[in-house]
């Protein structure tokens, strides 16, 4: 009888309660994370996936005492009761009255354990595919089903291995990476360059996220490296924080250290206008915007908003334009306007775009805008995640980015090159750390012959 009821439970409660994990889910996004409310659909395949690899793992444990079997599923589920929790909480408390570690860590430990298991998934569906021709070659003819069982423990094995490195890896990344920036040195050749701005030295940061840091101390030590590379201007690329401006607060006195003789500016990215959590009124929000201006002119940063700067150095000019966000997915409101932030502008020896999507780039800048010599841009973060090692360039970004870190050339009708740089980012968001693509601080060093060089 307790058999019975177990194995009713087993094949119609959890379902059931999936199912209404989803709805809730759905509803709560809708209400204190509109900007997530479309991800339901791969959230729903996340949870599928979940389910089918506990079923099949648990059939390790079906001789075991009552007491495992409890313990391995409440370990399975507490990812999915962590998300659950964020996002009914993030309905009672918006995010940005939440106090750093649990809005920063509770995600983020269901987001690792669900990027683990899908890994484990990979490794397991030819596990699942065979298991399916087993029992499909089975009817009828049951000794055919000893055929598979050798491959199908090979594979689940497999999955298993692949699950757990990934987790470890996942770990390590949040405890000794996600802090270890890395100064990528890049020498750019541009025609024609003035003599005045041969050897200028640009530092670019971007997407610092200040929401995902709970303390002063490691941005101190970025803020550190910066100034060690001397630079002559310093360029910030958008997404100074998550969700509100709030998160800026214990900040201001580390990020107003950062100077140059030429300026310190930045520009607004996707996540600065407060998209991503729920405002009592147009007002709270529109008030949150203008906590961020007023934080920008304390801490001595010029913010470009469609905005230019006609910078002069002797007799030569450079122009550093400002585009608010623009992004070629429809995913992200396109608040920049090229027309408005060149506008009036006289043209200049040197003409540099800071752009925080480098979609902006491909689908407008490179056609309709060929005076830029050089595109500054950050978003992807590299996904936090890849590899770069030994000429080896690669991570899931660039299944959604066509350019996702790095420099990329570009040769006009006329001949001369522009180039694009993406910034993989100083901060982080999402998953709490960084596994093989390091947070970066960019020095670009210009130079007068036409041709752009990775520093190693």
């Amino acid at each position: 009888m307790k058999s019975t009821r177990t194995k009713i439970i087993a094949r119609y409660l959890i379902p059931l309660l999936g199912f209404l994990f989803v709805v809730i889910l759905y509803l709560a996004l809708r209400t204190s994370l509109p900007k997530y409310a479309g991800r339901v659909p791969f959230l729903l395949i996340l949870f599928i996936i979940d389910w089918l690899i506990y079923k099949d793992l648990r059939k390790f444990w079906q001789h075991s005492t009552s007491f495992v079997k409890a313990t391995f599923a409440i370990l399975w589920w507490i990812p999915i009761g962590l998300l659950f929790a964020f996002l009914i909480g993030s309905v009672f408390l918006p995010l940005q009255e939440w106090k750093d570690w649990p809005r920063i860590y509770i995600p983020g430990i269901a987001l690792m354990a669900y990027l683990s298991k899908f890994i484990m998934f990979v490794g397991l569906l030819p596990a699942f595919i065979l298991q399916f021709i087993s029992f499909l070659s089975g009817i009828g003819k049951p000794e055919k089903q000893w055929l598979f069982i050798k491959p199908v423990g090979f594979f689940r094995a497999t999955g298993i291995v692949l699950g757990s490195v990934s987790l470890i890896l996942l770990l390590s990344g949040s405890i000794f990476w996600v802090y270890q920036f890395k100064a990528h040195e890049v020498n750019v050749g541009i025609k024609k360059l003035p003599p005045q701005f041969d050897g200028l030295r640009i530092v670019q940061l971007s997407d610092i996220h200040l929401g995902s840091w709970v303390s002063e101390k490691p941005l101190q030590r970025a803020v550190d490296q910066v100034m060690a590379l001397k630079p002559d201007i310093i360029v910030f690329t958008g997404d100074l924080v998550n969700y509100s401006t709030s998160e800026v607060h214990g900040f201001e006195s580390t990020l107003s250290q950062l100077k140059a003789p030429l300026g310190v500016y930045a520009i607004l990215g996707n996540h600065d206008y407060g998209d991503y959590t729920a405002w009592d009124s147009p007002d709270t929000k529109q008030q949150n915007m203008e906590d961020l201006y007023t934080f920008y002119q304390k801490i001595g940063w010029e913010l470009l908003r469609n905005q230019s700067k006609l910078i002069m150095l002797d007799s030569a000019s450079l122009l550093l334009a400002g585009v608010e966000n623009w992004s070629a997915t429809s995913r992200f409101k396109k608040y920049g306007d090229m027309e408005i932030t060149l506008d009036h502008m006289p043209a200049a020896d040197l003409n540099i775009l800071l752009s925080h999507d480098p979609t902006h780039w491909d689908a407008e800048v490179t056609g309709r805008y060929p005076q830029f010599d050089l595109t500054l841009s950050g978003h992807t973060h590299g996904m936090q995640m890849g590899i770069e090692i030994a000429g080896i360039k690669w991570s899931p970004s660039q299944y959604i980015y066509k350019e996702w870190a790095g420099l990329y050339p570009y040769k006009k009708s006329s001949g001369k090159i522009s180039y694009l740089y993406i910034n993989r980012g100083l901060g982080h968001i999402g998953y709490p750390g960084r596994v093989g693509i390091l947070p970066e601080i960019t020095l670009i060093v210009l130079g007068k012959d036409e041709k752009a060089e990775l520093m190693p």
